[in-house]
């Protein structure tokens, strides 16, 4: 890594590279404080599995609309910053909203606005990050992993404040966190190329990207991947309490799994130079699709925390290169609406799918059927990476195959 956290504080590339990277820290502790424990907090205010589904489902199902529209702003008037800024601050204060309400219609409502404006957070910031990366010649993995970092501890910190305290300190550490990151987006830079400031709508964007077989193909498998990934970030608290875990061990848990994700996304770009960008998204859709069968045998406690490495090598791997692969393979004219478009499909109606089915089963059948089905929907989306890796499309520029189309 050609610049570190140690240059935080200085001035030029250095401070930055630190800037960039404290965001990503802050912006995933956020995340971290919020996802791995509101089930805690549905629970709390005795929502059914069904309500949860349907309340986890709300998110993606307004990304599907949000994040292209948030990517068409951002990719015309070239005002990234500024919209990340208001969406943190927003997302932030919303979420304190949560601890005065504890019905399932309110608390529906406000998943709704959360949702829509946090929808902005990760396509954003991972298109400054990218940008940045490419620009400086480092790997994106390299700051996405700070971001995973984040993630595991605020997991483990909440988890301890949520046991000791209760369900509603989640959303202080959440909101904190988020306007903390605002502090280091300020000082990120913000790398535009010539072929970005191209002023585009989002339905001719949406339109050219399908037009892009290894974009379309790996938009089926993220939808699969990203969905079960996702969801199991709704689901694994009453998946580890169902096998005889605490509170306080979910949190553990968390912090071991996201903190695992840190080194092999380091990892992700040594294999990524030596085998490729697809050989390596299929390894870590095998191995993530290996994980849910697993733990839909019921294996002990002890037996889930000592494998906690295996969300290194599916979930790190993923996030480290899944970004990187959208940038690769669409037109530098449409770099942010192709990854919202992507966290759309992925992030949007993966999750949605994932998490409606997942609260059915659960009160159908039992939490470890949900992991089944996790399991088997995985499976089904490593078919497109096989496809991509040895099907007939070749990796040819972005921009010629779009013009071969027309």
């Amino acid at each position: 890594m050609p610049e570190s956290l140690s240059g935080f504080g200085l001035g030029g590339a250095k401070g930055r590279y630190a800037s960039l990277c404290a965001l990503y820290l802050f912006i995933y502790y956020g995340f971290g404080a919020f996802a791995p424990l509101i089930t805690q907090y549905y629970e709390s205010i005795h929502l059914t599995g069904t309500q949860i589904g349907l309340i986890s489902a709300v998110a993606p199902i307004v990304s599907i609309v949000a994040q292209p529209m948030w990517g068409m702003i951002c990719d015309r008037y070239q005002i990234r910053k500024t919209v990340l800024i208001l969406t943190l601050i927003i997302t932030g204060l919303v979420g304190l909203l949560f601890t005065g309400v504890s019905s399932f219609v309110y608390v529906f409502l406000l998943y709704i606005l959360l949702s829509f404006f946090q929808s902005a957070v990760v396509p954003i910031s991972d298109s400054l990050a990218l940008g940045y990366a490419k620009g400086h010649g480092i790997q994106f993995g390299d700051i996405r992993l700070w971001g995973a970092i984040g993630f595991a501890l605020a997991a483990f910190i909440t988890g301890l404040l949520v046991e000791q305290w209760g369900p509603h300190v989640l959303f202080y550490s959440f909101c904190l966190a988020f306007l903390i990151a605002i502090l280091f987006l300020r000082k990120v830079p913000e790398e535009v190329t010539e072929a970005s400031r191209f002023r585009v709508s989002m339905l001719a964007g949406i339109r050219d990207l399908a037009r892009i077989p290894r974009f379309a193909l790996f938009l089926i498998s993220s939808f699969c991947m990203m969905g079960s990934v996702n969801a199991n970030n709704i689901w694994f608290s009453l998946f580890y309490q169902d096998i005889g875990g605490t509170i306080a061990g979910i949190g553990l848990a968390f912090l071991l799994f996201a903190g695992s994700e840190a080194p092999f996304m380091k990892l992700a770009g040594y294999i990524v130079r030596r085998w490729g960008l697809e050989l390596t998204l299929l390894l870590s859709a095998i191995f993530c699709a290996m994980r849910w069968f697993w733990y839909s045998s019921a294996p002990s406690t002890t037996a889930v925390i000592t494998m906690f490495f295996v969300q290194g090598i599916s979930v790190g791997f993923y996030l480290a290169t899944a970004a990187q692969f959208v940038r690769e393979n669409t037109p530098a004219s449409l770099q942010v609406t192709a990854l919202a478009i992507f966290f759309s499909v992925g992030g949007g109606l993966g999750s949605m799918f994932c998490n409606l089915v997942a609260g059915w089963i659960k009160d159908s059948f039992s939490v470890l059927a949900i992991y089944l089905f996790f399991g088997i929907i995985t499976a089904i989306g490593i078919i497109p990476l096989l496809m991509i890796k040895f099907g007939r499309w070749k990796q040819i520029s972005p921009d010629e195959e779009v013009q071969a189309s027309q």
